[in-house]
């Protein structure tokens, strides 16, 4: 029995990859670009090419249909953005293999702030104050008097993508007055007022609107540095957090994988749901280290139709991202007081005890082959910050 997991680029494909290799599966990876990290992996017995799902979505639905019967697969573990095309296509193709996905309506409203924030307004789930762009055009800033800073942010994306930091009025209408946005249009963004605290966490899995299992974790340090993909983690506790997300997810009747972010205010202590991520996350060696092996419980959810519950999690675990966290060191060692204190914290941190993203000593390969993609694309793009192969900015609908 195997299974075919996508996306085979990233870290979050390759902690799938090894949790469910680790376990005796055999499992095949596959992605767009040649030079994946998870084709070099020891617990990839082997791997294919399949068309971009961003450029050629027949194809890259034809390719995967074609392999599964190749493969002899029983299994489709979709990772990132094409999570939300095979759902769409899920009439298509769950004939031919099994897949633990949400319907795609439920991918549109997750994946759209404009749509899930409305619903958890009616649920009393705390947002911050968002406004649209017509809002604030025209007058409408004076009127509606937004608190500063506030953030620009899309209503698809992810990560750090299309976010900028706007401290006042005049830097907030001098934006507006422009007809595009990062040579985009204004009504793929909103305006948000920036809430301070600290970013809490909250992974499910869910069948058919049934809780199956949660972690909780806290973002210690990110890249960018300022707010974006957590390098370095630990697990904790966040009850208001969980039972916010989890009355939205069963009010949705979810069902699969889904992780959102929580900015917990300073001074009252009110977690604001910010992002939801209907797919797997960046985070997900987060849970597989604090006890919940989110990879082998949808893939056995697949392959079964079911699993028992995961009843709590390890709390204190700390996980890390190693690429990430070298890409902020500069940044983080140039805002550190004691600098020699933060680098002592910083090489321990490789020491025992701590689970890693990217890094596994007796799985070595898949870490070097991100690294020489991440040179390449570097050189490439002429910065230190380049753009990822996949489109983050993708419009779903």
């Amino acid at each position: 029995m195997s299974v075919i997991v996508t996306n085979a680029k990233n870290r979050i494909a390759y902690a799938i990859v090894r949790s469910l290799g680790e376990k005796g599966i055999d499992v095949y990876t596959a992605d767009f670009v040649p030079r994946s990290m998870c084709f070099t992996s020891r617990f990839s017995r082997g791997h294919f090419i399949y068309p971009s799902p961003f450029k050629d979505q027949d194809g890259f639905i034809d390719c995967i249909i074609e392999n599964v019967h190749r493969l002899k697969a029983r299994v489709l573990m979709p990772v990132f953005e094409e999570t939300f095309l095979l759902s769409k296509y899920k009439d298509v193709v769950s004939p031919h293999v099994a897949m633990t996905i949400p319907d795609y309506d439920q991918v549109l409203t997750a994946h759209n702030k404009d749509r899930w924030m409305p619903l958890a307004g009616s649920l009393g789930i705390p947002v911050p104050r968002t406004f649209t762009v017509e809002e604030l055009r025209d007058g409408g800033l004076k009127s509606s008097r937004p608190r500063f800073p506030v953030l620009i942010k899309p209503h698809q994306g992810g990560g750090a993508w299309g976010i900028a930091h706007i401290a006042t009025e005049r830097e907030l209408r001098i934006l507006l007055s422009g007809g595009t946005y990062m040579d985009r249009p204004w009504e793929r963004f909103s305006v948000q007022e920036k809430i301070t605290g600290t970013v809490h966490c909250v992974a499910m899995l869910f069948n058919h609107g049934q809780l199956k299992g949660h972690v909780v974790y806290k973002q210690l340090r990110d890249v960018p540095f300022t707010g974006g993909q957590a390098t370095l983690r630990v697990s904790i506790d966040s009850a208001a957090a969980v039972a916010h997300l989890r009355r939205l997810l069963e009010r949705l009747g979810w069902h699969g994988i889904c992780q959102a972010d929580f900015i917990v205010e300073e001074g009252t202590g009110i977690p604001y749901l910010i992002d939801i991520n209907p797919r797997f996350w960046g985070s997900l060696v987060q849970g597989v280290a604090s006890g919940v092996d989110f990879p082998y419980l949808v893939y056995r959810m697949a392959r079964d139709g079911d699993v028992e519950s995961v009843d709590g999690f390890k709390k204190g675990v700390v996980t890390r991202w190693v690429w990430g966290d070298l890409r902020t060191l500069p940044e983080a060692l140039r805002c550190a007081g004691n600098k020699m204190g933060f680098l002592r914290e910083y090489c321990r941190l490789f020491g025992p005890g701590v689970a890693f993203d990217d890094f596994c000593l007796k799985d070595p390969l898949p870490f070097f082959t991100f690294g020489l993609d991440f040179i390449t694309k570097i050189v490439k793009q002429r910065t230190l910050h380049p753009r990822s192969h996949d489109s983050l900015e993708g419009i779903w609908e």
